[in-house]
C-alpha cells in the first residue's frame, strides 16, 4: 500500500516535467493522465472477475509482477510513446493491487473497517511522502528516474513479503457472477456515480493541482506540491484518527459525515483560490476514508464469493468518470483557463455527497449497512 501510492503520486507531481521535456500542450499532457485511467478500467473489469476465480496469493502476486515491470521501463527509458503504454499497467496494476487489498482485508480481521483505514493510513505516508520528497526533484527526468529505481526495489521486497503470507481464496460456486446482473442492483448505478464523483475530485486534485498552481496561482512546483502533500497528509492522518470510529458510527453514516464535510472545506478552498490552499488540504482529513470505505460499501450489497467482481465491476466503469474527466480537461483548460476549468472538481465533491445521501434515503438494503 505504501509503494503503489507513492507511484501513483509521482504521476501529477513530474506532470510540468512531462510536459517541458516532452514539449507538450495541455491536451497532450492530459492524455498521459487519461490512458492511466484506462488501465485502472481493464485491470478492475478483469482482474475483479479473475480475483474470484484464482488463489488470492498469486493473483495479487502476478498483478504485483506486472506493475514492477512497468515501472521497470520508467527507469531505463525517455520515450513519450513508451510512458503511454506503461501508464496503463502500472496505474492500473496499482488500483488492482490496492483494491485487492480492501475487499481481502474483512475475510481476515474481525474489526475489517479499522484494518482497512489502517492499511490505507499507510498509503497516506506513501502519496504523502512521494509528493513532498519527489517535488523537490521534480526540475528533471533524472528524480523521476531514480525514484522508480527504489520503488522498483521495494517491490521485489514485497513480492517476497507476499509469498509467506496466508490469505483466504474465494468461495468457488458453480454459478458464476455475471456482471449484467450486478448493473441491474438499483444501488449499482448509484454507486458508480457515487465512485465517479470520488474519482474526479480525489484524481483530479492529485493530477493536477501541481500544475493549477504554477500556471495560474503564480506558485513554484515545489509549493504546488506541498500543498498536494498537505492534502493527503491531512488524509494519512485523518485515516488513523478515525479508524477507531468507524465501527461505532457505521460505514454508511461516516461515508455521508465526511463526504459531505469534505465537499464544503473543497469547495471553499477552490473558491478562495491562493488563500483557500490551506483549507484544500485539510480537506484530505474529511476524505481519508472515502474510498476505503466505498469499496467495502459496494461489496457489503453482495454475495461475499462475488464481492471481488461486484466492486472490480463498478469501479472500472466508475473510472470511466476518470477517463473522460482527463480526456477532455487539457481542452477546456485551454479554452476557459485554469481558473474556471478547476470548479469541475467541487462540483464532483459535492454531487458524491448529495447522491450518497440519496442511496441511503432510496436503497432498502442500506437499511441494514450502519
Amino acid at each position: 500500500m505504501l509503494i503503489t501510492a507513492g507511484s501513483d503520486a509521482l504521476r501529477g507531481v513530474f506532470l510540468p516535467q512531462f510536459r517541458s521535456s516532452f514539449s507538450l500542450s495541455e491536451p497532450q499532457a492530459g492524455r498521459i493522465i487519461m490512458i492511466s485511467y484506462i488501465g485502472n478500467l481493464l485491470f478492475l473489469s478483469v482482474g475483479g472477475t479473475l480475483s474470484d476465480r484464482m488463489p488470492r496469493k498469486r493473483f495479487i502476486g502476478g498483478v504485483l509482477c506486472i506493475w514492477t515491470a512497468a515501472l521497470t521501463m520508467y527507469v531505463l527509458t525517455e520515450n513519450y510513446y513508451v510512458l503511454l503504454v506503461c501508464m496503463i499497467f502500472s496505474m492500473g496494476g496499482s488500483t488492482m493491487i490496492s483494491t485487492s487489498v480492501n475487499v481481502v482485508t474483512p475475510l481476515m480481521f474481525a474489526s475489517p473497517a479499522m484494518y482497512v483505514s489502517i492499511f490505507n493510513f499507510l498509503q497516506g505516508i506513501g502519496i504523502t511522502a512521494s509528493q513532498n520528497i519527489g517535488g523537490r526533484f521534480a526540475d528533471s527526468l533524472k528524480g523521476w528516474h531514480g525514484a522508480n529505481a527504489i520503488i522498483v526495489a521495494l517491490a521485489v521486497i514485497s513480492f517476497a513479503l507476499l509469498m509467506t503470507l496466508k490469505l483466504p481464496d474465494p468461495e468457488q460456486k458453480q454459478q458464476k457472477p455475471d456482471p449484467a446482473a450486478i448493473l441491474k442492483t438499483p444501488q449499482s448505478v448509484l454507486l458508480i456515480l457515487i465512485c465517479g464523483g470520488y474519482f474526479i475530485s480525489e484524481h483530479g486534485l492529485q493530477n493536477w493541482l501541481t500544475s493549477y498552481g504554477g500556471e495560474h496561482l503564480g506558485l513554484t512546483v515545489s509549493k504546488s506540491a506541498m500543498y498536494l502533500s498537505m492534502f493527503y497528509g491531512c488524509m494519512t492522518v485523518g485515516r488513523l484518527i478515525l479508524a477507531p470510529f468507524i465501527e461505532k458510527i457505521g460505514i454508511f453514516r461516516c461515508l455521508i459525515i465526511t463526504s459531505s464535510v469534505g465537499a464544503v472545506l473543497y469547495t471553499a478552498g477552490i473558491i478562495l483560490g491562493r488563500q483557500g490552499l490551506i483549507l484544500l488540504g485539510i480537506s484530505g482529513a474529511a476524505y481519508s476514508v472515502l474510498y476505503p470505505l466505498l469499496v467495502m460499501l459496494i461489496g457489503s450489497f453482495f454475495d461475499p464469493s462475488c464481492a471481488g467482481t461486484a466492486t472490480g465491476f463498478i469501479l472500472s466503469i466508475a473510472t470511466l468518470f476518470d477517463i473522460g474527466f482527463n480526456a477532455f480537461f487539457g481542452s477546456l483548460v485551454e479554452g476557459v483557463g485554469y481558473g474556471k476549468a478547476i470548479f469541475v472538481l467541487p462540483v464532483a465533491s459535492a454531487v458524491m455527497a448529495a447522491l450518497l445521501i440519496i442511496l441511503k434515503k432510496t436503497v432498502k438494503k442500506s437499511a441494514e449497512i450502519r
